[in-house]
């Protein structure tokens, strides 16, 4: 009875180890950007936030995590979003969004990295953006890129609303 006891306990304790923890071999790469969305943008139309000349800052982190570029296969988005910065935005007029990287000298060739579609009627000040599983490493490990927020709106906004853009980025081995 007692061996039994303590199997028991043990494959419990087994069972219970915390497996969503593991990193990925690699380095994450983090973005932030601030922007306004203003009052009276039209549902009709799509809205292109977009930001240019950003710095990867790739060889920095190649060199911070002793790397080299042959090492990374792919730069994927790990986690993405949208928050009001002073926590009053609401973002229910946004029904869809699409996160684009790019070369800004030529813009119609991009890789969508994240997406959310259809947003939740009520996000209130934080909206998270769901990650794609597409390779952006040949824009991201170039000294400079770009990146497009591209919003289909549900109604005609009628407050201006501060909202920083978070991105984090992770260059696997």
């Amino acid at each position: 009875m007692f061996r039994t006891l303590i199997f028991m306990l043990v494959l419990l304790s087994g069972l219970s180890c915390d497996k969503g923890t593991e990193t990925l071999p690699g380095f994450d790469m983090f973005f932030q950007e601030e922007f306004i969305i203003p009052v009276g943008i039209s549902q009709f139309e799509v809205h292109h936030f977009q930001f240019e000349n950003l710095t990867s800052n790739y060889d920095k982190y190649l060199d911070q995590h002793h790397k080299t570029d042959e090492e990374i296969t792919s730069i994927v988005t790990r986690k993405a979003g949208i928050t009001g910065i002073y926590g009053d935005a609401n973002l229910d007029f946004i029904d869809q969004v699409s996160i684009r990287v790019y070369d800004p000298a030529a813009p119609n060739d991009y890789v969508e990295i994240a997406y959310r579609y259809p947003v939740p009627l009520d996000p209130g000040n934080n909206l998270p953006i769901i990650p794609s599983l597409a390779d952006a490493k040949r824009f991201m490990s170039k000294p400079r890129f770009a990146i497009d927020v591209v919003l289909w709106l549900r109604y005609i906004t009628d407050q201006e609303s501060e909202v920083r853009f978070d991105l984090q980025m992770t260059a696997t081995l």
